[in-house]
């Protein structure tokens, strides 16, 4: 399953059932989660609530408690003992006790598969097994979803023991594409750094190496990664940009991209003044002119909105893959206007990417008929 489909999946789950979700470090399953939790807030008409010690929680809320399994202790899981009278008592989790009392919410335990320590799953075990959290039973409407790496994807994953296994619905997810993470950050991110989706597309091989050994100094790409780089470029001094590459995504990605992003290239105005200067870069250019462009169509769509039309005829004529391009980087806002101008100029008939075409059959004929400023 594609991570970008596992939020409406996962709505198709009984909140009593424990899920399991499996894949590569980096792609997006924690957010995910989160991401449903909220959604699930909304569909039920409550407030979502990120859990921390210090906050009062209100009557009508959605609870989201997230527990690192890797940094907990059994006795963070299951209560601390304590004397009572002669007895031994457990003093309950604050976490578990709010849980207990909530309308409705979620418990996410992430890295269940790093774990090591056979005590500190064994309390895991307990709260899957029985819902119970120390002697809290946590009631229906509270959803476990736990979250991991399969061992050939992360060096220090762990297999599990088979009766944990077998009381999860199992769910393994795929990284996102690079499509898919560009449409990501189109909505969740609109003022990224577009050269970087010029770069994924024209080299899509280094969107995900994951290391291959379990301890490394070196960072890697996975789509966080690149997702804290886009973000930070636009207001990253040049001086600071290799390094920058480097920092999040390695000395090998990190260089080339670094490389790429020292390409000269006309700026966006002079392109759409003589678009014919595009047909003369070589491909890497051409992939960052794209980028380029997409980004000052934010600015300039309306306003130049002929020049625009004359440079994508100039674009098609040469390649459908450039037209294709400017249309995944362009603005989300933009969209619809772009169909509508591709539309016109008939080159949405002899466009062979199949993406785009199912992106177009989504779009209503309220928003094709946009008309220029």
């Amino acid at each position: 399953m594609r991570i970008s489909q596992i939020r409406n999946y996962l709505a198709t789950i009984s909140p009593e059932r424990s899920i399991l979700i499996l894949g590569p470090p980096g792609i997006g399953k924690s957010e995910s989660v989160r991401d449903f939790a909220v959604e699930e807030a909304e569909r039920m008409g409550l407030k979502f609530f990120m859990y921390d010690d210090t906050a009062d929680i209100g009557e009508d809320a959605y609870v989201y408690v997230d527990l690192r399994l890797t940094e907990m202790e059994p006795s963070d899981l299951i209560g601390i003992p304590r004397d009572a009278d002669g007895y031994v008592a457990y003093k309950p989790l604050r976490w578990a006790a709010v849980l207990a009392h909530a309308k409705a919410g979620m418990l996410f335990l992430d890295e269940l598969t790093n774990i090591s320590r056979p005590d500190l799953l064994a309390a895991t075990y307990k709260i899957v097994l029985d819902r119970r959290v120390g002697f809290i039973k946590l009631p229906p409407s509270i959803r476990i979803i736990a979250a991991g790496n399969r061992p050939e994807e992360s060096a220090v994953a762990n297999l599990l023991p088979s009766p944990l296994v077998s009381r999860f619905h199992v769910v393994f997810v795929e990284p996102p594409s690079v499509s898919e993470w560009v449409e990501y950050m189109q909505t969740r991110y609109p003022e990224y750094d577009r050269r970087i989706a010029a770069y994924l597309n024209r080299f899509p091989e280094d969107f995900i190496r994951l290391p291959g050994e379990g301890e490394t100094l070196s960072p890697y790409p996975v789509p966080r990664t690149w997702t804290w780089l886009a973000n930070e470029l636009p207001v990253t001094p040049d001086e600071y940009v290799e390094a920058k590459c480097i920092g999040y995504l390695g000395p090998e990605v990190g260089s080339r991209l670094s490389a790429f992003l020292r390409i000269q290239v006309d700026d966006p105005e002079e392109l759409l003044n003589n678009p014919a200067k595009f047909t003369k870069y070589d491909l890497d250019k051409k992939w960052l002119a794209i980028s380029l462009l997409a980004t000052y169509a934010r600015a300039a769509y309306t306003k130049r909105f002929e020049d625009f039309v004359r440079f994508l005829n100039i674009v098609a004529e040469e390649s459908l893959e450039f037209v294709s391009v400017f249309y995944t980087l362009v603005p989300y806002e933009l969209k619809a206007f772009t169909v509508k101008t591709l539309s016109d100029q008939n080159l949405l008939r002899k466009h062979e990417v199949a993406k785009l075409q199912r992106t177009l059959m989504k779009i209503s004929s309220t928003l094709l008929n946009i008309k220029p400023i």
